[in-house]
């Protein structure tokens, strides 16, 4: 009876983990996808892209892209969208 609820516990301890690893791995595609996106609207929009640049996208949280996004649409420069 004792191994049993062991058991169970342990197997939904193995549940919660996978699933929070499934929805850790969603987040992280999205953050991927919409650094990719940035990337590529700042290159159309701008040419060839400087490392630091890469750099602060690899390092930039959902919110910062998308402000960084946001910015693309009407900046001028570079610094326009990062300032």
């Amino acid at each position: 009876m004792i191994t049993n609820r062991f058991e169970e516990w342990k197997e939904r301890q193995r549940l919660v983990g996978v699933r929070q690893g499934v929805e850790q791995g969603i987040e992280q595609g999205r953050l991927d996808g919409e650094r990719a996106l940035v990337l590529r609207l700042i290159q159309r929009r701008f040419g060839e892209v400087p490392p630091s640049v890469h750099k602060r996208l690899q390092s930039a949280r959902q919110h910062q892209l998308e402000t960084w996004a946001d910015r693309v649409l009407d900046a001028d420069s570079l610094d326009d969208i990062f300032g």
